[in-house]
């Protein structure tokens, strides 16, 4: 699937989206069910972007993070008070360059981010470094799903690896951030590993 250009921001305070994650999401805002019928109109694609911190301050529409993840929308299933359900899949990392439309909800030109190796380290000691704080940190949660222990063991490219694990068992969402705005997929994976604790 081409990328498009530009694409609605959907900003939030506490969510975050990586590369073929699966989001569910509840669209009750104004602005939001607007968007939602302006993406199912054209290509289905929209990004999820984490709010700036504010530094205590409250504001009514917080500006997104830098970095942010496009998803595709797979279902959307209308509810009569005209709210709406759906599932997003995360399908690319993009850098924000500017706002092409603010109301009534942000449009932006984006460029994708695609992962890198420049730190010539050993990518399969770093994986299963990880996999093992992630196994320790498994056995401390009585109700994660044998099929995220299965990933664990069986997945094989570190970018998937690294982005499955960090959305999957990072509580933090500015840690998640970081890892999100993170290209260099050996440096993510080194900092993955103090953050499974």
């Amino acid at each position: 699937m081409k990328l498009p250009e530009e694409v609605p921001i959907m900003t939030l305070p506490n969510a975050i989206l990586f590369p073929q994650a699966m989001l569910p999401l509840y669209i009750f805002e104004t602005k939001y069910r607007k968007m939602l019928k302006y993406c199912l109109d054209n290509d289905r694609v929209f990004a999820v972007a984490l709010a700036r911190e504010n530094e205590g301050k409250k504001v009514s529409s917080p500006e997104p993070c830098d970095v942010a993840t496009v998803g595709l929308i797979r279902a959307s299933v209308d509810n009569p008070d005209g709210t709406s359900h759906l599932i997003l899949q995360g399908l690319v990392r993009v850098r924000l360059l500017e706002f092409t439309q603010i109301k009534p909800f942000r449009i932006a030109r984006v460029e994708p981010m695609f992962s890198v190796n420049s730190s010539g380290q050993d990518v399969a000691d770093l994986m299963r470094r990880v996999a093992h704080k992630a196994m320790e940190c498994l056995s401390k949660k009585s109700q994660m799903p044998d099929v995220i222990k299965d990933f664990i063991d069986e997945v094989q490219d570190p970018d998937l690896f690294s982005d499955m694990v960090g959305y999957t068992l990072v509580n933090d969402i500015r840690q998640k951030q970081h890892l999100l705005e993170t290209p260099d997929v050996c440096q993510r994976l080194n900092d993955l590993i103090p953050m499974l604790g």
